[in-house]
């Protein structure tokens, strides 16, 4: 016991720097969620949904964040306090691993924590970790990926194949094009001369082991047809915004914060020629393969890059490290650190929930952010802010008008919505007033909704000027006094209204292929 309280006293000191940064990153996400006028994000109540109808699999993402959803909302509910407390945990935990990754190469402490620090300035990840989705842990598993491979490098120990095949299934079943990364990491291994490691039977148990992991999601891509290839083709083509490489690098700059740039590009360039640390040259080889592919593909987001940074920032780290050990800059060290955080301080309005809508929305046109990151979506606020906002007073337009039914028309009515956002919102926020599962044409609701159009009474959650084409589907259509208005958030979520809608003229589960919307 001894010995255990020993080793352990000796990590939280050997670390404290990393713990310190981590548990600073983890508390400025995690208190986010305290602030008044910003509610769930619209993918939480999609997650949330998900999480009530476990499965291996759903039309837009594998199942692994719903799934820990699943356990976890079980054990604590799914508040929104609750529910947050899981991507702030794992951002702070990609930022840990980041400095482990830095001194498992060779880094002192300094340089393990100025890779840390450089990823906690980030904003995207700051941003990602304040709302439950699966971009919260891709970072996590990434870096994890990146600290085995060094490992088994650094050791010549090819069985640590084992434990990043576990990892590599769990990416994978966390997010599909965690895919490219594990690609694009094989990749760097040949070009880096590490094609050794490729031809050992461990690598072949590893990635059989994450086949084994994966493998309940492609049983069930196979019993539905294979509706994430659907779902893949119709976001490149119809959602995402075509980004010029221009506009690509420019993103990397704005949303990775522009202090962080002086750490990830010269990381990227020092580990490729570095004969110090040449056997770690597969993580410059990763990011840049990454970043031109991203960079080239047209239809990749800028944030979408954000899982490959930790490779970047640890050449970075271990450049400035023998920067100032040469110098013996000390005092520079710290206004290096305070320089880094100065791109997040400049970028918090924009993404955090820390301030009033009025003063996100002036900030944001001051400094020229582009809220377009979806085809259609340009809301006033940064989309990650607007689509926190409205969601009860949505849900209220929808319990007035069920409650103005009869209790016999009850017994008939299907209550639909637009997008899973609303439709999750319905069902958490409606669960108290005892309302039926929610009909929705949009990702996985489609598969859900199959089983729920059952009646002749149609209530639609809806923007105002749907009536004309409600009424070419019903012979009488009301709308419900009522309207939800917001200056802050998204047109397609603005001016909505409560339709009432009677004696359907094609049967509802028509109606419900017809607007089967993977997108």
């Amino acid at each position: 016991m001894n010995r255990i309280f020993t080793n352990l006293k000796y990590t939280l000191s050997e670390n404290r720097y990393l713990y310190l940064i981590s548990t600073i990153t983890f508390l400025i996400i995690y208190l986010s969620s305290f602030t008044k006028g910003y509610g769930y994000f619209i993918d939480e109540f999609y997650y949330i949904a998900c999480a009530n109808n476990p499965a291996f699999g759903y039309v837009d993402h594998p199942p692994l964040a719903p799934l820990i959803l699943t356990a976890f909302q079980f054990l604590f509910g799914n508040s929104l306090y609750a529910i947050r407390f899981l991507p702030a945990l794992a951002a702070a935990a990609a930022v840990f691993y980041t400095g482990i990754l830095v001194k498992e190469i060779g880094g002192n402490k300094f340089s393990q924590f100025l890779a840390a620090c450089s990823l906690a300035a980030m904003p995207v990840i700051i941003a990602f970790g304040t709302f439950y989705s699966m971009n919260a842990f891709e970072p996590l598993l990434a870096v994890l990926l990146l600290l085995f491979t060094t490992r088994m490098i650094k050791n010549n120990n090819p069985k640590l194949w084992l434990v990043s095949g576990v990892v590599m299934g769990l990416g994978m079943m966390n997010k599909h094009t965690f895919g490219v990364f594990i690609i694009a990491l094989l990749f760097a291994l040949l070009l880096s001369g590490k094609w050794k490691l490729l031809f050992s039977k461990w690598f072949v148990v590893g990635g059989f082991i994450s086949l084994i992991i994966f493998l309940p999601n492609i049983i069930w891509q196979m019993l539905n047809d294979f509706p994430s290839l659907e779902f893949y083709r119709n976001i490149s083509v119809d959602k995402n915004v075509y980004t010029p490489p221009v506009d690509f690098i420019m993103g990397q700059v704005m949303i990775m914060s522009p202090s962080t740039v002086p750490v990830w590009l010269a990381g990227a360039l020092y580990l490729l020629f570095s004969k110090r640390f040449k056997d770690f040259r597969f993580l410059s080889l990763l990011f840049i393969g990454l970043f031109v592919f991203m960079m080239l593909s047209g239809t990749s987001r800028s944030d979408r890059l954000a899982f490959a940074y930790p490779a970047a920032f640890a050449g970075g780290a271990l450049l400035y490290q023998k920067i100032f050990e040469k110098y013996n800059a000390i005092w520079f060290k710290t206004v290096f650190i305070i320089f880094l955080f100065s791109g997040f301080a400049l970028t918090a309005p924009v993404l955090l929930p820390y301030f009033s809508y009025q003063t996100s929305q002036s900030y944001t046109q001051l400094i020229g952010i582009n809220t377009e990151i979806e085809k259609g979506k340009k809301p006033p606020l940064h989309q990650i802010l607007a689509d926190r906002i409205g969601w009860e007073e949505k849900v209220k337009l929808v319990v007035n008008a069920y409650n103005s039914l009869s209790d016999e028309d009850k017994k008939h009515t299907i209550i639909a919505a637009g997008n899973y956002g609303q439709a999750g919102a319905i069902e958490l926020f409606g669960k108290p007033y005892n309302l039926p599962p929610v009909a929705c044409a949009h990702n996985n609701y489609y598969l859900w909704s199959k089983e729920r159009v059952n009646g002749n009474i149609l209530l639609q959650l809806d923007d105002d000027i749907s009536y004309d084409g409600l009424t070419r589907l019903f012979e009488k259509v009301e709308m419900h006094p009522g309207i939800f208005k917001n200056d802050y958030v998204s047109s397609h979520e603005n001016n909505l209204v409560v339709f009432i809608c009677r004696y359907p003229k094609i049967p509802p589960e028509k109606m419900l292929e017809r607007s089967k919307n993977f997108h």
